[in-house]
């Protein structure tokens, strides 16, 4: 028995865009607690002084989401 996963997600060029709506669920359960951790680890970094280092927090975070969401779009492409 050969069992067909569903697509979530087209290939199109480099890119995965989403074509289902588990896609962009997928997409939105990444993103926004990404967007949030980014704003929150701004403004920590800002309270406690650290002004100058600002532009840390967006990579901390969003790296990490990228890797995670490439990984589960070419999976379910």
């Amino acid at each position: 028995m050969i069992l067909k996963h569903e697509i979530w997600f087209e290939k199109v060029g480099l890119n995965y865009i989403p074509c289902h709506w588990k896609g962009f669920a997928v997409m939105g359960a990444v993103i926004l607690p990404t967007l949030c951790a980014t704003f929150v680890g701004q403004w920590a970094l800002d309270r406690f002084g650290y002004g100058s280092v600002d532009w840390l927090a967006f990579p901390t975070f969003f790296i990490p989401a990228l890797v995670l969401l490439l990984g589960i779009a070419k999976r379910y492409s």
